[in-house]
């Protein structure tokens, strides 16, 4: 019995001396370690600080240092790796340190490779140049300076004799940037030492010329007082010859003979009635021209083709998620034109290409490891009828003006949608903590389960994603595979366009060209295309 005892008081005592035996800020230590585990750093980052107040371990700054990268605090950041790099093993440290003394000297040389630079080139020499970068003097701005991404610098550089310049600047990730200053010289205070007008030896130049030329004085010869002009060559007169004394044409008078009035006869008498017959006769050959505008109100069936695309913007994407681009769909159509007054009716049948590169997409609501890595390569065909209301703009309805709507379906006829997961490219393969969250335009496609080693939180196997590696095609949003959701694919599809607005113009009364746009439900429409009359 009294063995039993004993073993309960040593484990209470065991028990209740742990707290005591515990150093200063280890139990801040343990909570912010979990925290940043856990991926929860704003919640880490105070706990991990606290513990560094009071004592420093390696275990416990390291974790800290990771947190700071992950919230964009890179020198931060930078600093505790570095810090805990050069350290040796002390009295008391742990495995755990001993192992946060290793990586963070890999840590410390991938995170150098992420913090941006800033260099400010002068364009010239400036003297007394001084440059601030959020109010405080970087000496030597044409070094390189590191900063956090993602912050905004203000950029001020004094100088004498200039006015002073402001810039904002916007380190990205990995950036080198290299900033020209160019200062503007201040109203009045033009440094003379730079200007140097004691080279004025042009104007000594400019002596020998001044006398030579008042000497030559040219001008003073006078050439105009030979005055060719006094010869008076019109004197010759050759047209006092009078050439035109001559007058054969005169003297001959063939207009004498007046053959022409033997012709005039028949305007005498038979003329009046001529004239009188034509006179009936021209109305009915007036009147058939009358009817040509009205001729084409008449042609009520028309042939036509021509472009056909879609835009659709990143704006759009957004709607269901974040991510995307922008796409240009391109394609064309025949259409088939029937006038009933100023409405058209028109049918059409277009095709087109949705091609689309790789591009980061996740929906609403999801985290971040929810991103995959989409592509198209469909290509449709859309059966529409459209309502158009033309309105003249002239008189003889050369332009005019359509407005209306349209509805029809789309048919998916060929190619593939692709989605494979994704994961940050910034990362490091073998290092679970480098994973996190960044710019999903840099993401790559995960090769397969936990491939990169270390990338399980993006590539895996839990959701309704496990399969989605290189090679997977969404099924169309007819089937349902067991176990997983609805495809996604597009094979049958409605589609709309609402309002599309447009310009007609009417070279001939068999010829019209149509530009027209709208939006519709695959896009923004854009349309031009030339019809013909039946």
């Amino acid at each position: 019995m009294r063995l039993p005892i004993a073993s309960f008081f040593g484990i209470l005592v065991v028990l209740l001396a742990y707290p005591a035996l515990a150093g200063p800020g280890d139990k801040e230590a343990n909570q912010g370690i979990n925290a940043a585990k856990g991926g929860f750093c704003k919640r880490a980052i105070p706990l991990l600080e606290s513990a560094e107040e009071q004592r420093h371990r390696p275990s416990s700054a390291v974790p800290l240092a990771d947190c700071y990268a992950k919230q964009g605090e890179l020198l931060k950041a930078a600093e505790i790796y570095q810090t805990v790099a050069n350290e040796k093993k002390e009295p008391g440290y742990t495995a755990r340190d001993v192992v946060a003394i290793t990586s963070a000297k890999k840590k410390a040389a991938a995170l150098d490779a992420r913090i941006p630079t800033l260099v400010v080139a002068p364009a010239e020499p400036y003297e007394g140049l001084e440059v601030e970068v959020n109010g405080e003097v970087i000496s030597d701005p044409s070094t390189p300076h590191r900063f956090d991404p993602g912050v905004p610098l203000v950029v001020v550089a004094r100088a004498e004799g200039y006015e002073e310049s402001s810039q904002k600047v916007v380190l990205k990730d990995k950036q080198r940037r290299e900033l020209k200053l160019r200062l503007k010289p201040k109203p009045g205070a033009k440094p003379p030492a730079e200007k140097k007008p004691v080279e004025t030896k042009p104007p000594a130049e400019k002596k020998p010329p001044v006398e030579k030329k008042p000497v030559e004085k040219k001008p003073v010869e006078k050439k105009p007082v030979e005055k060719k002009p006094v010869e008076k060559k019109p004197v010759e007169k050759k047209p006092v010859e009078k050439k035109p004394v001559e007058k054969k044409p005169p003297a001959e008078k063939k207009p004498v003979e007046k053959k022409p009035a033997a012709e005039k006869k028949p305007p005498s008498g038979p003329d009046k009635s001529a004239e009188a017959k034509p006179r009936p006769g021209d109305q009915p050959l007036v009147e058939p021209t009358k009817p040509e505008p009205l001729a084409p109100v008449r042609r009520n069936v028309w042939l036509g083709a021509g472009f056909q695309g879609f835009f659709i913007p990143t704006l759009a994407f957004n709607l269901f998620g974040e991510g995307g681009r922008n796409v240009l769909v391109p394609g064309g159509d025949v259409s088939l034109t029937a006038k009933i007054g100023r409405l058209d009716l028109v049918f059409s049948i277009a095709y087109a290409r949705f091609k689309m590169d790789d591009t980061p997409f996740k929906p609403n609501g999801h985290p971040d490891t929810d991103y995959e890595i989409i592509a198209s390569d469909l290509q449709t065909l859309q059966a529409s009828a459209r309502f158009l209301w033309n309105i003249p703009l002239d008189r003889n309805e050369l332009f005019s003006f359509r407005l209306g709507a349209g509805v029809g379906a789309g048919w998916t006829f060929l190619g593939d949608l692709y989605r494979t997961q994704a994961y940050p490219g910034n990362a490091f393969p073998g290092d679970p903590s480098t994973f996190v969250p960044g710019d999903p335009y840099g993401y790559v496609k995960c090769r397969g389960p936990n491939n990169p080693e270390g990338s399980f939180r993006y590539c895996n196997q839990l959701d309704y994603d496990a399969d989605h590696y290189p090679g997977y095609v969404e099924p169309s949003w007819f089937t349902r595979p067991r176990g997983r959701p609805q495809g996604l694919k597009p094979v049958v599809y409605p589609w709309l366009v609402l309002p599309e607005v447009g310009l007609t113009f009417r070279p001939g009364s068999r010829v019209a060209f149509d530009l027209r746009v709208g939006a519709s439900v695959t896009g923004l429409l854009g349309g031009l295309g030339l019809r013909f009359a039946l």
